[in-house]
């Protein structure tokens, strides 16, 4: 049950804000005063609230969610590496497919004109 306190100015009760000392009148606005044993401490807000604390890592509990965070990364990685070997494997290849290939066609002419 709250304590109300009279108005002085037109009587009206009045509940006191909590967590200050004056207030208005909620019927006609004037100033009042509360009085000392009805003064309440402040709700608590968000501001007066202390900061939460910060969980400590524990390595041993933490390293799953830390494997499953770098899984992407690693997955990327590989088929990074799998690609390089590829070309490097590829691109020589073609290479020397390539030029083989143009000395073996350029060398055909000659070989047809001396069977001939």
């Amino acid at each position: 049950m709250t304590q109300t306190f009279p108005c002085p100015a037109c009587g009206a009760p009045n509940e006191p804000e909590a967590g200050s000392i004056r207030m208005t009148c909620a019927y006609c606005g004037a100033n009042l005063t509360i009085p000392t044993p009805l003064r309440t401490k402040p709700k608590a807000t968000a501001a007066n609230l202390p900061p939460e604390q910060k969980a400590i890592p524990v390595p041993e509990i933490d390293a799953a969610d830390v494997i499953r965070k770098a899984q992407p990364i690693a997955i990327g990685a590989w088929n990074l590496y799998a690609r390089w070997t590829w070309i490097r494997w590829l691109f020589p290849t073609c290479l020397t497919i390539f030029i083989l290939g143009c000395v073996a066609l350029g060398l055909i002419p000659l070989i047809w004109s001396f069977v001939r």
